[in-house]
């Protein structure tokens, strides 16, 4: 039986001083997922990675970089791989290896079927996954489990992990679409966006380990982790809005 193939999906890795991990996530994107493309788009590293992708690049046609010299804003990032894309299916993760690369062979079969399937760190349980994490990130988990939970009794959409920026999606679904935000709120509003679309999302479980290397880019002290998760509540705050308005009255 020939080998399964993936010519037909991009992987879009959206980096910032991931140079410790950005060679091994490669490596094992491309056993995973034998012959797909991935676009590392790079926001002005300063550790090399850059430098590192490029050199990749060079020896592996289906690897190609994006280096933007910019103010780092990681939404922007993606929207630039999508973008670039020209694969019927785009995929993105983080570059740390909290996202492992074997759970896109589920991810790419569920949207082949409903045309956009995320990973959720929650399918299987209310629980916290704080308690599986180093603790520098357990404050981190902790508060996404709390404003995901949050999110998920103020929208009511058919999704159980609103942060977790691990998809993959049919590209025409994005098309014209602009990602907002600056951070992973952004997930959020394409979450309502897909659904408002009529997209039946489906969902893969997973277990998502700790960095394998480098600095979490999501914020080290409470102070930046509650002005994120304001924004990210200002945000649903405007979408609940929104909702209410566009419903007929009965």
């Amino acid at each position: 039986m020939p080998e399964k193939t993936y010519s037909d999906l991009t992987v879009i890795l959206p980096t910032l001083n991931e140079v410790g991990n950005i060679a091994s996530l490669i490596d094992e994107l491309m056993t995973a997922l034998p012959d797909c493309r991935v676009i590392v788009v790079d926001d002005n590293s300063s550790d090399g990675t850059p430098e590192l992708a490029r050199k990749i690049a060079e020896q592996n046609p289906a690897v190609r970089l994006i280096a933007r010299q910019v103010v780092p804003c990681l939404t922007d990032s993606i929207q630039a791989g999508i973008a670039a894309a020209q694969t019927d299916y785009v995929a993105w993760m983080d570059a740390d290896h909290s996202h492992p690369p074997v759970v896109l062979q589920k991810l790419y079969e569920g949207a082949r079927a409903t045309g956009c399937c995320i990973a959720t760190r929650y399918a299987k349980s209310e629980d916290s996954f704080a308690s599986r994490l180093p603790k520098g990130e357990m404050l981190a988990a902790g508060l996404s489990a709390v404003l995901n939970f949050s999110v998920k009794h103020l929208l009511r959409l058919k999704v159980t992990d609103y942060t977790s920026g691990f998809i993959v999606c049919r590209r025409d679904l994005l098309a014209g679409h602009t990602l907002v935000g600056d951070y992973g709120e952004y997930f959020i509003e394409l979450m309502c966006y897909l659904t408002y679309k009529g997209v039946d999302l489906a969902e893969v479980y997973y277990d998502s380990p700790p960095r394998k290397s480098g600095e979490s880019k999501t914020g080290a002290s409470l102070f930046l982790l509650t002005r994120r998760g304001v924004k990210y509540l200002w945000l649903v705050g405007r979408l609940t809005l929104s909702a209410r308005q566009s419903t007929p009255r009965s």
